[in-house]
């Protein structure tokens, strides 16, 4: 009887942290600069390593980050902070100056020699 009491109270207990987790939540963030594969995998592979962070999809061609994240291990704002560190603006986040440097003159914004503005 006592085996099946412990049994009881362990499964309601594990029952009821798995309805306390938190639903991922996805955000959209403007990433003008973001314009190539090679934009893409950047971001997408420094992104992985971020605690909290479920799924990242880049669309260079719109110049918009999907993220996907639980709020309960980080927030938009470290999201936005972490893609400057990689050296794209994010929204109204403006990139890391010494991470932009860095980045491949291919990458860089037009102005500074970069992908070309679109044309439509």
């Amino acid at each position: 009887m006592k085996k099946l009491t412990l049994f009881i109270l362990i499964s309601g207990l594990t029952l009821s942290a798995l309805g306390q987790q938190k639903k991922p939540v996805t955000v959209k963030i403007n990433t003008p600069g973001i314009k190539c594969e090679e934009c893409k995998k950047r971001v997408e592979d420094y992104l992985k390593y971020e605690e909290g962070i479920t799924k990242v999809v880049v669309n260079y061609h719109s110049g918009y980050v999907n993220v996907t994240y639980l709020k309960d291990r980080t927030n938009l704002e470290n999201i936005k902070t972490a893609i400057a560190n990689v050296g794209y603006d994010a929204d109204d986040v403006t990139a890391d100056e010494d991470a932009y440097k860095k980045l491949p003159t291919i990458c860089k914004k037009p102005e500074d020699g970069g992908h070309p503005k679109k044309t439509n």
